[in-house]
């Protein structure tokens, strides 16, 4: 996770979801400190695992081209997604929501400037659908927490 000049062509959200679909035996935040701290969306980097309990690949993911997991520590999830060089239209399902309603932080691109991120609450359950307009090298993120 990079919010330098040195991230390239991809977005803040972009590098945000690569500390939630990134996993190795070791993950380097390369911001400096001050940079993740006044980052809008810090509670959300603060808030993403180190290890996780479940792991899915959502359908929509495709080598080369977009990365899309959801992933749950404990009783939290996360969904991350990476865009490649090509903009897309996505929808998934929040099926793996299981039962109960969820309290949505969501971290989006922010479609005038790669370098911002636009953050947004909202609920979710199993039912739902979250359709993106995703940017090349866009991103998103978003925590659910159990209400």
């Amino acid at each position: 996770m990079h919010f330098g000049e040195r991230r390239k062509n991809t977005t803040w959200a972009h590098q945000i979801a690569s500390a939630a679909i990134l996993s190795g035996p070791l993950l380097t935040y390369a911001a400096n400190p001050d940079t993740i701290l006044m980052n809008p969306a810090v509670d959300v980097i603060k808030n993403i695992p180190a290890v996780w309990d479940e792991t899915i690949v959502l359908p929509i993911s495709e080598i080369g081209e977009l990365a899309a997991f959801a992933r749950r520590k404990g009783d939290i999830w996360f969904v991350a997604v990476m865009n490649g060089v090509h903009p897309k239209q996505i929808i998934f399902t929040t099926s793996f929501l299981k039962n109960g309603n969820y309290k949505a932080r969501i971290v989006k691109d922010d479609g005038n400037n790669p370098a911002s991120v636009i953050m947004q609450d909202a609920s979710y359950s199993a039912k739902d659908f979250i359709k993106l307009d995703l940017a090349s090298g866009g991103g998103f993120v978003a925590e659910f927490v159990k209400n």
